[in-house]
């Protein structure tokens, strides 16, 4: 329920809203009975019929509005009204860090302004700490700026005392969570394992990582993909976007390490050794106590022996096809797998030109309206589903320089089904294209990359193979022929002139036969290689790729992007004890350095949670070692 100025609520009324998120909207508002105008938050409805979220709100209230530090927006009053939970707050004039960084700090702020933040944040953060009280939420929108009136800029820590259900793991692994509501939360956090102050400790690493450089450390609209790097990819560099911070890098390593005991003892120590090392005096040495920092919630413990008997449900995700062109999803059990791959060049980014400035442009072979004419669909492997044939209808248009030529396509018949426009690329004398478009899988709306490797015949006929895929483990292939049925107006379909060039990714190193392995931390868990084959297709842009993995014990699609391939896996499987199981995988696998092609052994880890009638959490690595082409 969004309030109205001059609307009542609680005694308090509303004169305008102050901002909004995914917990609530902070109005500024007249308080009942002083002279005053405090900042009112009024949390979402659903929160007031949870009974532990009540419990929770009404202790951390109460301990914030104990909270009494230079740096910390203090806690007025809280209650429920009208069905639902509201806090209200000392009201500071002025922004907040992240508004600041957008309006005049796009590529960073200078660290002399950045450190004096951090340093009160920190003091902030060790202050609740020692009472008994952790933020769970530092972030820049959270740290608010006073405007400074001829002073130095005063800086407070905002949130404290609104309960957050963050210290489960319910919600924050979703994949269709908001990116903003991980960006700076700690592994330990996202994987729902007991928390203590160097979570905040973490997050405010995040935090000052983004102060200084303009973005968070794992930028990427994909919350998966945010949430797999904070599990398992390195600290980024601060120097790489700023050389003259380099000497920070390792306090941020140190900050942002994965395990909470490898950590600094107190945040402020973290700020200290950020002044410290800018200003090249001591080295960071390692801290003699740990924080005794309060504890969000006990961790759960199972024998080896049950997680052995459970987590072989599902080592290898199952795999799913397409029907018509829309998506069922069947169990796998195919033969031995065929090899199905792109065109690969070299395992370094490069640049391939689909025209050559020197060389007269020509008209191409492909132009034109084409019908497309898509056989029953199989399953990667080869398998019948009884999916029927169907046709499609596209416009071609197409030009070369020298020998190098480029096709823009138009749908004309099925953009539903289909991607509305593509580009064809002649590599190696096929013509290749790959699109991304979204549709469902498992009754959830995903992402899937639709790849066309096709052929020129003498008479102008295309013919080839399609494939389409998706990080849910839904996945086909036709075979597709492209008959030219008539003209076309040359305005219907883009100029392939103004085409960029084709970018090789080298993601594409990535092809052949694999055997894939998966290990765990207890030797109670049976271990067995598993044999599949993978086809890598990339964006012409390079920038981003799906290699999936398919074979007779399962699919593992990895998504590319960032030097790093990640595996989100997420659906319900029968439990061996009855009932159903809800399974999660998250994993990453770094690019091998230096690259190479084909790529022999590609290494990752990740993490997996099974739930409901199978309950096992656990880490485990992954290798995909190279077998053949």
């Amino acid at each position: 329920m969004s309030l109205n100025a001059g609307q009542a609520f609680a005694g308090y009324t509303i004169l305008r809203v102050l901002g909004a998120g995914g917990m609530g909207t902070v109005y500024l508002a007249t308080h009942p009975r002083l002279p005053r105008e405090d900042a009112l938050k009024v949390l979402p409805a659903e929160f007031t019929n949870d009974a532990e979220y009540r419990a929770r709100f009404n202790r951390e209230a109460e301990l914030a509005a104990g909270l009494s530090h230079p740096h910390i927006v203090g806690v007025q009053d809280r209650g429920e009204f009208d069905g639902q939970f509201w806090i209200s707050m000392d009201y500071v004039a002025g922004t907040d860090a992240s508004r600041l960084l957008k309006d005049q700090y796009p590529s960073g702020m200078p660290a002399e302004e950045v450190l004096p933040i951090v340093a009160a944040v920190a003091a902030a953060l060790d202050y609740a700490h020692d009472r008994g009280l952790l933020h769970r939420d530092v972030k820049p929108a959270n740290i608010l700026l006073a405007d400074p009136d001829g002073q130095d800029r005063r800086v407070y820590l905002a949130d404290f005392g609104i309960a957050r259900r963050i210290d489960d793991s319910a919600g924050l692994t979703e994949t269709n969570v908001a990116v903003g509501t991980v960006a700076y939360a700690a592994p330990e956090q996202l994987r729902g394992d007991p928390i203590d102050g160097r979570a905040d400790q973490y997050a405010l690493a995040c935090t000052a990582f983004h102060l200084l450089t303009g973005a968070p450390p794992y930028p990427d609209d994909n919350a998966a993909v945010v949430i797999t790097h904070h599990l398992y990819a390195p600290p980024p560099s601060v120097g790489d976007q700023h050389d003259e911070l380099r000497s920070l890098d390792p306090v941020f390593t140190r900050a942002m390490a994965k395990e909470p005991s490898d950590r600094f003892a107190t945040c402020s120590e973290f700020a200290s050794q950020l002044r410290r090392h800018l200003d090249g005096r001591a080295p960071i040495t390692a801290p003699d106590h740990l924080v005794t920092a309060p504890v969000a919630r006990p961790p759960r413990k199972r024998s080896g022996a049950l997680i052995a008997a459970l987590v072989g449900v599902a080592l290898l995700v199952g795999g799913g096809v397409f029907a018509g062109f829309k998506l069922t999803h069947k169990p796998v059990a195919a033969p031995a797998p065929t090899n199905t791959t792109t065109a690969t060049t070299s395992a370094t980014p490069v640049s391939v030109p689909t025209t050559t400035s020197d060389a007269p442009l020509t008209p191409g072979p492909l132009n034109g309206r084409y019908k497309a004419d898509f056989g029953a669909a199989t399953d990667l492997d080869g398998n019948n589903h009884g999916a029927p044939p169907a046709t499609a209808s596209y416009g071609l248009r197409s030009a070369c320089r020298g020998a190098a030529c480029v096709a823009t396509v138009e749908s004309l018949g099925r953009p539903n089904d289909l991607a509305k426009t593509m580009v064809f690329d002649e590599v190696g004398g096929r013509w290749l294209a790959v699109a991304v478009i979204n549709d469902e899988c498992l009754s959830t709306k995903s992402e899937f990359w639709l790849a066309f490797s096709m052929q020129l015949g003498a008479d102008g006929t295309l013919t080839g193979e399609m494939t389409r895929t998706s990080a849910t483990n839904c996945r086909d292939k036709r075979p597709v022929t492209f008959t030219r049925t008539g003209d076309l107006d040359v305005d219907t379909v883009a100029d392939p002139a103004s085409v960029p060039p084709r970018v090789v990714s080298p993601a594409e190193a990535l092809y052949g036969h694999y055997q894939v392995l998966r290990t765990y931390p207890t030797s109670a868990i049976p271990t067995e290689p598993v044999d599949t084959a993978v086809v890598t297709t990339c964006l012409r842009t390079g920038d981003r790729c799906m290699s999936y993995f398919h074979g007779k014990g399962g699919d593992n699609p990895l998504v590319f992007q960032h030097g790093i391939w990640a595996l989100t896996a997420d659906a319900d499987y029968p439990c061996p004890a009855g009932g159903t199981l809800h399974f999660n995988v998250i994993a990453e696998f770094p690019l091998p350095q230096p690259p190479e092609n084909p790529i022999q052994r590609l290494s990752g880890h990740g993490h997996q949670t099974q739930t409901r009638a199978c309950t096992v959490d656990t880490p485990f690595d992954q290798t995909f070692t190279r077998t053949g082409d």
